[in-house]
């Protein structure tokens, strides 16, 4: 009895300790919460000044106030209604940019371009940016393997970059 009981607290030990590091260590994600993120800021300032959460709520992208913002991972976010900024607060990486804020399709090819904030989709309720309408409408050819060619160069890039500091 005395060894099953030993052996039973070995197991929810181990149980334990592995749920612990699971929680510990969170999957990467490319909307600039990981610490491996690269983002495109301008001064500090991400998505051009613009609202995140418009995009969602409002379906277009709205210019956000300079004197309502909140900085999370690196990126301070304006936004155009204290609302706005709270709804953000309550799950940031819903609506946080896809790739930092680079353009998605300028990603899949492994390059760091620049976006135009009108230049959007929300596709399986992720925000994607485009540096201008025709690399928006050229995402729509094939999302999910652009998607998931823009994720492998994130990641990539965002190693180049660590191992140059």
């Amino acid at each position: 009895m005395k060894k099953f009981l030993a052996l039973l607290t070995l197991a929810i030990l181990a149980a334990l300790c592995l749920t612990a590091a699971a929680q510990k260590y969170p999957p990467p994600t490319t909307s600039g919460g990981s610490g491996e993120a690269l983002l495109n800021l301008d001064n500090t300032v991400a998505l051009h000044g613009y609202d995140p959460v418009a995009y969602f709520n409002e379906r277009q992208p709205v210019k956000g106030n300079k004197y309502i913002n909140e900085r999370v991972g690196g990126a301070t976010y304006y936004f155009h209604s204290r609302a706005s900024r709270y709804e953000f607060l309550g799950n940031a990486p819903k609506y946080q940019p896809q790739f930092g804020g680079y353009c998605t399709l300028a990603m899949a090819m492994g390059r760091l371009d620049d976006i135009d904030p009108h230049a959007f989709v929300i596709y399986n309720n992720k925000l994607y940016l485009f540096r201008d309408p025709q690399a928006q409408a050229q995402f729509w050819t094939n999302p999910g393997r652009i998607v998931q060619e823009a994720i492998a160069q994130y990641f990539e890039l965002a190693r180049q970059k660590r191992d140059r500091w």
